[in-house]
């Protein structure tokens, strides 16, 4: 029986504001390496089991996991990188 979306991120959402338990999760290679690696961090059963669906997440709709962890940094995504030339005008400009 596979659950729908919404109900796994109901089952791991109380692990989403937790950055290092979540990061841990994408470091994860499968569902059973998800549990114990959050659990050997955290020493608690739920949020080990919240872990391991948030890896069920993963698995099975990547789209869904990809919209609720943010992957990449915020500077990408809204187009404000800047290319070294433009970095040394700005501190130009903060010196004068």
């Amino acid at each position: 029986m596979q659950r729908s979306a919404d109900e796994i991120k109901a089952r791991c959402a109380c692990i989403l504001g937790n950055k290092s338990i979540v990061t841990l999760v994408e470091a994860s290679s499968s569902l059973s390496a998800a549990y114990e690696m959050v659990f050997a961090k955290t020493k608690d059963i739920s949020r080990a089991k919240a872990g391991r669906w948030l890896a069920v997440l993963r698995r099975d709709y990547l789209t869904e996991y990809r919209k609720l962890i943010l992957t990449k940094p915020s500077h990408v995504g809204n187009d404000t990188a800047q290319t070294e030339k433009e970095k040394r005008s700005c501190n130009i400009k903060r010196e004068s």
